[in-house]
């Protein structure tokens, strides 16, 4: 993916086009980008006292995957240019999640046992499809769900009252039957059976909870797209979670949360509340010792050891927190780059969601407003972050709210080319 971010430089530079013109509006979030590779860099370069890493193999690794963040950011910028790639895009990242999901509940129900480059895996008790982990399958049909939930809003009616009589309301059921939307609806059916049989508490709780959050925000500041949203949530909780969820068995991960103990000292079984912070917790003096610089990114598995409880025997490669272990690895300078990108696209998104913009963008803009709620929540219990798959597919959305235009903008360049 860096080699094609490379060739297309050299083919806009070949043709005299300006490459920060190509990339738009979306050059600002993908300038901090930037600057966090440029950070990672310095700090496997050692250059600067002070500032190089504890572990300069695992930070040129986290350098690479980084450089691929940025390549596929760009990707996004100079090749999706209409709602028609958009559309594609999203339809993309839709079917990605689908081929996991049918993975992983096809695994599921072998019940096989097997390894895979050196690590046991035993299928049957929790999907994880080809991840290391259930939690990080979880993570991506956290991302992969919303992409199909946008693209459906995306789709929908503008949501114009208009009386309709039964006949009108049977054609317009049929129609959507045979429609490709139907096709979607059953897409993210099959993505929210593997996110149930995942059982995941905090993949479950960030995804359902990111639905309601989002689609309520959506529909009190978007009339236009108030009746969509509501269908569609509604559909999603009433179907995907009464109906398929109990025939797959969300019951338990019903019990798994209500396991779920704050101390030690009323544990049924599952890890506590207070058992899971400890390692972000002992984790948070490698961010006091140093908070600017951080001890290098991917250095968590090697500095650690060093600030670990005497009872924690077991070598940790994450802090099962992405706020702490960034905070960590790259220091506040670091984590203060990934989330103004974050908070810029968030205010992207509010702006392709006034009500006078078109279907796509306020559809898109949900779905991403969504994965991006999600991930946010898990991060606070998980490392998605860490995982390529899942970092890549967020990279991915956060550029896609960048190529649409907002109705104003688009009016002026056409008041401009006119003149």
């Amino acid at each position: 993916m860096i080699f094609l971010f490379a060739a297309l430089c050299i083919a806009r530079l070949w043709r005299a086009e300006s490459i920060f013109t190509c990339l738009g509006v979306g050059t600002w979030p993908l300038a901090c980008l930037c600057l966090f590779a440029l950070w990672l860099a310095l700090q496997w370069s050692g250059v600067i006292p002070g500032l190089e890493t504890a572990d300069a193999f695992n930070t040129l690794q986290y350098l690479l995957a980084t450089l691929t963040y940025v390549a596929a950011f760009s990707l996004v910028l100079l090749l999706v240019k209409s709602s028609a790639h958009v559309r594609w895009l999203m339809a993309v990242i839709l079917a990605s999640g689908v081929s996991q999901a049918l993975i992983a509940i096809g695994l599921f129900a072998s019940r096989a046992t097997y390894i895979f480059l050196f690590m046991p895996f035993t299928q049957g008790t929790r999907a994880t499809g080809t991840f290391a982990n259930f939690d990080h399958l979880a993570g991506y049909m956290e991302l992969c769900i919303p992409a199909g939930v946008g693209l459906m809003l995306a789709h929908m009616g503008s949501g114009e009252n208009k009386t309709l009589n039964r006949r009108e309301h049977m054609v317009n059921v049929l129609k959507f039957m045979m429609s490709g939307k139907m096709l979607v609806r059953l897409m993210l059916v099959i993505m929210v059976i593997a996110l149930v049989l995942t059982r995941s508490r905090m993949g479950s709780v960030a995804f359902f909870t990111s639905m309601l959050v989002i689609g309520g925000i959506a529909m009190l500041r978007n009339p236009r797209l108030r009746i969509a949203a509501f269908w569609l949530i509604l559909s999603l909780i009433v179907i995907d979670v009464v109906v398929i969820g109990q025939w797959v068995g969300i019951d338990h991960v019903v019990e798994r949360l209500q396991n779920t103990a704050l101390d030690n000292e009323h544990a049924r079984g599952e890890e506590t509340v207070e058992q899971r912070s400890q390692t972000p917790r002992q984790a948070f003096g490698m961010v006091i010792e140093r908070p600017l610089s951080g001890f290098g990114a991917g250095s968590f598995y090697t500095v650690f050891p060093r600030f670990k409880s005497a009872d924690k025997n077991s070598f940790w490669d994450h802090a099962h927190n992405d706020y702490v272990q960034l905070a960590a690895e790259t220091g506040l300078v670091g984590l203060g780059l990934l989330a103004t990108m974050v908070l810029m696209t968030i205010a992207r998104i509010l702006i392709l969601w006034k009500e006078h913009e078109p279907r796509i963008n306020r559809g898109v803009a949900f779905g991403v407003a969504m994965a991006i709620c999600a991930l946010l929540i898990h991060s606070w219990v998980d490392f998605n972050l860490q995982i390529p798959a899942n970092a890549l597919v967020f990279c991915v959305l956060l550029a896609v709210v960048w190529v649409l235009v907002p109705h104003t903008a688009a009016t002026k360049e056409v008041i401009n080319d006119i003149g």
